[in-house]
């Protein structure tokens, strides 16, 4: 294990002393499959991505024994009995699953309870392999989402959140588990308060360049409201720009033309005419050339502008 979790074992043997605690290896999640679920061992094999599998396997593991899963990074600060026993109060009698909520994603797979052969959850892994490909085929360029909505936290909530799904689950507030806003992951007051049943450390050990991408924009987003309309600023300046010069070296042409007939009508040779025809076109070519990329930008004083902008736009809560 990463020393950043090797303490999570040992601290729930040691808060649950009664609980049984079971570590599931790649090895075991598949045994688990083979044995009491071969009808999707095609399908699990058949997953690009570890982390599929491994998402696809603790469903399959709290359906089979019940009880509660927990990642890696997701350390419990006092004993959970009080959480589960929830489910035993008046009038959540049928009630079959406790679900973690996030700050920004709804409901999460990283940390859920349920009883064992939960109808919900045996109905949720029966769906499973018919979300292999969710992006119909994109799923290698975009792999985040490709995981998010076959296997992941996204395809448990849409699941869940449907009304007569979510009669019956009760959920545990981001507050309740410790976890941090995605935006102050790596902030000091990412720390559990009064009332919590756990921590959380740094995870997302499966994350890649688009999930990088995703969090950016989405912890940033004055910085990319601003960028985008400045790009699209500079983009119609340019495009006004270039067609201004357009039409300039239009009626340049025009004129030239208008030149060279003139000069046909008077008796200069045709020879003549098309050397300084084809020197007119050429130095207008030159012209368009050296000129066209500076007119991308428009000007040093826009660049700079715009450069300023996105930069006291970042600086923004």
């Amino acid at each position: 294990l990463p020393p950043l979790w090797s303490a999570t074992p040992s601290r729930w043997q040691t808060l649950h002393p009664s609980y049984e605690y079971k570590f599931w290896s790649d090895d075991d999640n598949r045994r688990l499959i083979q044995n009491h679920y071969p009808w999707f061992l095609p399908t699990y094999d058949a997953y690009p991505a570890p982390i599929q599998r491994a998402d696809a396997a603790r469903y399959f593991a709290v359906l089979h024994h019940g009880g509660i899963y927990a990642d890696m990074d997701i350390m419990p600060i006092r004993n959970v009995d009080p959480l589960l026993e929830k489910m035993d109060l008046s009038g959540n009698e049928h009630k079959e699953m406790i679900v973690a909520e996030t700050y920004n994603l709804g409901l999460t797979n990283a940390l859920f309870a349920s009883v064992p052969n939960s109808t919900i959850l045996h109905r949720f892994v029966r769906e499973l392999p018919s979300h292999t490909r969710p992006l119909h085929g994109f799923e290698m360029f975009v792999p985040h989402f490709a995981v998010l909505l076959s296997t992941g936290p996204t395809r448990l909530w849409i699941y869940l959140n449907q009304n007569s799904r979510r009669d019956k689950i009760l959920t545990l507030n981001p507050a309740g588990w410790g976890q941090c806003h995605q935006c102050k992951q790596h902030s000091s007051k990412c720390i559990p308060v009064e009332g919590s049943f756990f921590e959380t450390t740094k995870g997302g050990s499966w994350h890649k360049w688009d999930t990088r991408i995703m969090n950016f924009i989405f912890c940033h987003v004055h910085f990319v409201v601003w960028g985008a309309l400045c790009l699209l600023g500079w983009v119609g300046y340019v495009y006004f720009l270039e067609r201004e010069k357009s039409k300039r070296r239009l009626q340049q042409v025009v004129s030239v033309d208008t030149n060279l007939d003139a000069e046909h009508n008077e008796g200069v040779g045709r020879s003549e005419d098309d050397s300084r025809d084809g020197k007119m076109k050429e130095k207008n070519m030159k012209y368009y050339l050296t000129k066209k990329g500076w007119s991308v930008f428009g000007s040093s004083e826009n660049f700079v502008f715009f450069a300023r902008v996105l930069i006291l736009q970042y600086r923004l809560p």
